[in-house]
């Protein structure tokens, strides 16, 4: 189960970048699109393991009253999110739209994402009562429910047969239209190995409809190591 997870793992990772990349960024820079992929799977391993490893600060009890740390300890992979995704995507797309390039434009989202994280990290010497009263629990569940529904738009998408597919039907891209590309009817199909399919298809609604029960079965009957 745990090697099932880390394959799992693995998959979210190199979608956000692939996704972003290929449909906000630059959409036939396949080069930086693998480069994008590449950089996240690296970073990803360099994090962890910093996030893994449990150092004291040295002198952190003098000026902060306790032992700082730099990583949790606790078993957790750092790497991209998925709910990253509808914020780089309107962003990116907003400033393409005023006629920035997108490779700049990405720069622009990823030091803004820097910035925010050195919010982050002021957050994370605070004491626990202080934190407490900025985020109260009306605040933090609110913001996981919002970030709950801008997802399920992206969980339609897989379940209709996957995000790249569902974005080449849906979106109108300016670098298809400006190569003249088209695509025979109905939609572009939806590539899983063999097997190509085009987008909603019954056999995809199907699938994805299984795995929405089987999970639903699972919680309601089965054991705490299953669930």
């Amino acid at each position: 189960m745990g090697l099932q997870h880390a394959f799992a793992m693995v998959g979210g990772l190199i979608t956000v970048p692939f996704v972003i990349f290929k449909f906000s960024v630059c959409f036939a820079c396949v080069e930086l699109q693998q480069y994008a992929i590449a950089a996240a799977l690296i970073t990803s391993g360099l994090c962890t393991l910093i996030q893994l490893s449990k150092f004291p600060i040295p002198g952190s009890e003098k000026y902060f009253g306790r032992q700082l740390f730099v990583g949790s300890g606790v078993l957790s992979v750092m790497g991209t999110s998925f709910t990253f995704l509808p914020i780089f995507e309107i962003a990116i797309r907003q400033m393409t739209a005023s006629g920035i390039d997108g490779r700049t434009a990405y720069g622009k989202m990823l030091g803004t994402s820097m910035l925010c994280g050195l919010l982050e990290l002021g957050f994370s010497v605070m004491p626990l009562k202080y934190i407490k009263r900025i985020f109260p629990p009306m605040v933090t569940a609110i913001t996981v429910i919002l970030i709950g529904v801008a997802l399920i738009g992206t969980g339609m998408k897989y379940w209709g047969g996957g995000a790249v597919c569902a974005d080449m039907v849906w979106k109108e891209h300016s670098q298809i239209t400006g190569q003249n590309l088209t695509f025979p009817p109905p939609f572009p199909t939806c590539d899983a190995g063999d097997v190509q399919l085009g987008y909603g298809s019954r056999e995809l609604i199907g699938l994805g409809f299984s795995v929405m029960v089987f999970l639903v079965f699972i919680e309601l009957f089965g054991s705490v190591f299953m669930k």
